[in-house]
C-alpha cells in the first residue's frame, strides 16, 4: 500500500501534462485515463481509487472537448447509431464495474487484461486486415440490429473496465470496433469511441464523487490541459499521414497500458507476500 503523502502537483506542470495526454488520447481514441493514473498514482502519490477518480476527470474533460469538436466538424467521422450502442452497453457496464471495484482486489483482472491488451497490440502491428482498418478513412459501414448488439458488448465490456481502472473504455472499445465492424474505419471507430466515454467517463465521476472519493481541487488543472490537447488531437487526427500512424499510437497505448497493470499485480503480490 502507498503511505506516502500526496505531493502537491505544481498548476503549471499539470496543465502541460494534462495537454499531452489529451491530445495523445484523442488520436488514439481512448481517454487518456491509463496514462494519468499512474502520474497520479506513483509520481504524485496519491492512493490508486483516488487516483482513478481524479484521472477520469480528466478523460471527462479530454472526451468531451473532442467529441463537441468532432461534431462541428463538416467531415465528422462520428456515426450516431454506433455511438447510441456504445453507450446503451456501457452505461449497463460501468455501474458494473463501480460495482466489482468496491467489492473485488482487481488483481487477477489487470493480469488478464493486461495479456489480452498485449495480444491486441500485437494484432494490430501485424494483421494485415487491422491495417486496412487503420488506412481506411471512408465509412463503408452499414448497421444491421445483430452488428449493433455485438457493439453494444463491447460498449458494455468498456464501460466495465472504465471505473474498474479508471480510464475511458477506449482501450477495449476502439480495437474491438475495429475487429468486429467491418468497413467502419479507424476514424469513426476513433470518434464514436471518444463520445462513448463521455458518458461512461461523466457516469464514473458522478459515481466516485458520491462516494467521496473525488478531490476537485487535487486535479482541476490536469482535465483544463486535457481540454486544450484535445483541441490539437483532433485536428491532427484529421490530417492522413497522421491516420496512417495512428495504429503505432494505439499499440503503444495498448501496451503502455499492459505494463501499467502489470506493474500493479507485480507491486500487490510484493506487499502480499511480505505481509
Amino acid at each position: 500500500m502507498n503511505t506516502t503523502p500526496p505531493r502537491k502537483p505544481r498548476p503549471a506542470i499539470l496543465f502541460v501534462l494534462g495537454a499531452t495526454i489529451g491530445a495523445y488520447s484523442t488520436l488514439c481514441g481512448i481517454g487518456g485515463g491509463v496514462f494519468a493514473v499512474p502520474l497520479l498514482h506513483f509520481l504524485y502519490g496519491f492512493p490508486m481509487r483516488t487516483a482513478v477518480a481524479n484521472s477520469l476527470l480528466l478523460v471527462s474533460a479530454s472526451t468531451t472537448t473532442a467529441t463537441l469538436l468532432e461534431l462541428m466538424r463538416s467531415d465528422s467521422a462520428l456515426r450516431f447509431d454506433v455511438t447510441a450502442a456504445l453507450v446503451a452497453g456501457s452505461t449497463i457496464g460501468s455501474l458494473l464495474g463501480f460495482a466489482v471495484g468496491k467489492r473485488v482486489a482487481p488483481i487477477a483482472l489487470k493480469a488478464l487484461f493486461a495479456a489480452i491488451l498485449l495480444a491486441v497490440a500485437a494484432h494490430l502491428l501485424v494483421d494485415d486486415d487491422a491495417r486496412g482498418a487503420f488506412s481506411s478513412t471512408a465509412l463503408h459501414y452499414t448497421s444491421t440490429p445483430e452488428s449493433l448488439l455485438h457493439i453494444a458488448v463491447i460498449g458494455f465490456v468498456a464501460g466495465i473496465v472504465a471505473p474498474l481502472f479508471g480510464i475511458g473504455g477506449g482501450l477495449v472499445s476502439v480495437p474491438g470496433l475495429l475487429a468486429w465492424t467491418s468497413g467502419l474505419g479507424f476514424l469513426a471507430a476513433r470518434a464514436c469511441s471518444m463520445a462513448m466515454s463521455v458518458f461512461t467517463s461523466w457516469q464514473s465521476v458522478w459515481m466516485y464523487r458520491r462516494s467521496g472519493q473525488y478531490g476537485p481541487e487535487t486535479s482541476l488543472w490536469l482535465p483544463i490541459g486535457a481540454a486544450a490537447g484535445a483541441v490539437v488531437g483532433i485536428q491532427l487526427v484529421h490530417i492522413e499521414a497522421v491516420t496512417r500512424s495512428a495504429r503505432g499510437f494505439v499499440a503503444f497505448a495498448l501496451v503502455f497500458a499492459a505494463a501499467r497493470f502489470l506493474w500493479d499485480v507485480g507491486v500487490a503480490l510484493r506487499e502480499r507476500s511480505r505481509s
